[in-house]
């Protein structure tokens, strides 16, 4: 454990743990989440498929916010309070609230909290290096698998979907990622579908696509269990026969 200072309003001293410093990682990887977000990965932490207590996330946050490593904000919501890692924490500046793409990364934050708790390493994806890519919202590393995910919470027009499911085409004919799961609101999936189904590059990669309607009409995901669609780290390992293409132990990052 690490001592990081003293707690200026009660005299008591603060420590920084291993899951702590885990928990850091995270935020420098997602930027900014909900306290539900922060349920999943401590349990994740933890090594259970349930988030922990409210109470329980809050308290880790307030002593965390006392040693000056994560700063938080109630802006209202089912979330609960949004909670980043300060500069000290994660070496990060501090998120532009009030910017409209925040909610999109409290939800990306929602997904690979998910994710983290089963099992799944956590990445942001590289940027594409040539015209006509796509950079996905994260990918989700298990042992032999890799999954790229994107938080769809906006309908897009059709000429944009062809454009990105023409660049996941040749994402999975080089072996990048074996599946695509795009993770919506009820709005956005009904749009994905359709893209798919009309789109000669949406029929393509559509057996490699997941469709999910995950989060509310404000991008908030709130289910207490893991979804059933989502076979954990260990499952799918189990299952497959192949080596890794890339470095990873499924662990949390």
């Amino acid at each position: 454990m690490l001592l990081v200072g003293v707690d200026g309003w009660s005299g008591r001293t603060v420590w920084v743990t291993d899951r702590d410093r885990s928990m850091f990682e995270w935020f420098s990887i997602v930027r900014i989440a909900d306290v539900q977000s922060v349920r999943w990965v401590l349990a994740a932490l933890n090594g259970v498929d349930r988030p922990v207590s409210v109470r329980r996330a809050q308290s880790w946050c307030a002593r965390m916010e006392a040693a000056g490593l994560v700063e938080r904000a109630q802006l209202g919501g089912r979330g609960g309070a949004l909670v980043w890692g300060t500069y000290a924490g994660t070496g990060v500046t501090r998120p532009n609230l009030h910017r409209q793409t925040t909610r999109h990364e409290v939800a990306v934050a929602a997904a690979s909290a998910r994710y983290a708790t089963a099992g799944y390493a956590w990445q942001r994806d590289e940027k594409p290096a040539h015209v006509g890519g796509h950079q996905a919202d994260g990918v989700a590393l298990g042992f032999g698998w890799v999954e790229l995910v994107e938080v769809e919470l906006t309908p897009k027009r059709l000429p944009r979907y062809a454009a990105i499911f023409a660049a996941y085409r040749r994402r999975l004919d080089l072996g990048e990622a074996d599946s695509i799961s795009y993770l919506c609101n009820k709005e956005s999936e009904r749009a994905v579908r359709a893209a798919l189904g009309e789109l000669p590059a949406g029929r393509s990669i559509a057996p490699q696509v997941g469709v999910r309607s995950m989060y509310d009409r404000t991008g908030i995901w709130v289910d207490e269990t893991l979804p059933t669609w989502m076979m954990t780290a260990r499952d799918r390992a189990q299952r497959s026969t192949r080596r890794p293409r890339r470095s990873s132990s499924a662990a949390l990052f």
